[in-house]
Parts: C-alpha cells; sequence; structure tokens
C-alpha cells in the first residue's frame, strides 16, 4: 500500500463514517511512512481531520495491535494455508466476524493497566 492507496481507503472507509458524526474529528494511527507522508497529511488537513500525535514504535498502548494478534491467529490457527488471495480473505473475514464484543471490551478495558505499565516501567517494555 501507499500513501494514494491509503487515502483511497481513509475516503471510502474513515471518511463517511467521520462525516456523519462530531464536527471535529481526531485520528490515531501510528507511524508508518503512509500515515505520515506530505500527501496524507494534506488530506488530513484540507478534510479538517486531525491527527492525534503519537509516539513511534508504541503497541503497548495500541489495543488494535493485541487485536490483529487475535486475528493473524485465528485465521492461521494450526498451521493453516490458503491456496489462494481469496481463500485467504474470506478466512479474514470469518475471523473478524468471530470477534466478540467482549473481546474487544477487554481490550479497551486494559487501557488504564496499560497506562500504569508503561509509567512504571518508564516507557519500556510491557507485558502488552
Amino acid at each position: 500500500m501507499n500513501s494514494d492507496d491509503y487515502i483511497i481507503m481513509l475516503k471510502t472507509a474513515m471518511f463517511p463514517f467521520f462525516r456523519n458524526r462530531r464536527k471535529s474529528h481526531r485520528f490515531q494511527q501510528d507511524n508508518a511512512s503512509i500515515h505520515k507522508s506530505t500527501q496524507t497529511l494534506a488530506w488530513f488537513s484540507q478534510e479538517k481531520i486531525e491527527d492525534m500525535e503519537w509516539p513511534a514504535c508504541s503497541p503497548d498502548l495500541n489495543p488494535i495491535e493485541n487485536l490483529c494478534g487475535i486475528l493473524v491467529r485465528r485465521v492461521y490457527r494450526h498451521g493453516k494455508q490458503y491456496g489462494n488471495a481469496q481463500e485467504l480473505k474470506n478466512a479474514i473475514s470469518d475471523a473478524w466476524d468471530s470477534i466478540t464484543p467482549a473481546e474487544t471490551k477487554s481490550l479497551s478495558d486494559s487501557m488504564p493497566n496499560r497506562l500504569v505499565e508503561v509509567f512504571a516501567k518508564q516507557g519500556g517494555v510491557t507485558s502488552y
């Protein structure tokens, strides 16, 4: 994916979601090059969507990293391999559909503990 692809994804998936809600927006993303490219940041500015400052290499504070890990483990359970892209897409979709509200709540509820551990380890590696 490059900046052009990322902006298209934002326009089709994220932008409609935001437009139907609050008037001001704050978007969290990591520091991947396509997220911080001049082109992407210009698009955020043009659309008046604030890009939240986020420290580099900080998945300890980002529960989506854990959610992605859950998905990967489900998709590739027991060393599963896929014969083509459509099979993989179907497996990802099935894994996504299997995520329960309790799992996402648990990840969200872990935020206070994540923060305490990050402070205790002075920004070092945590158990998350």
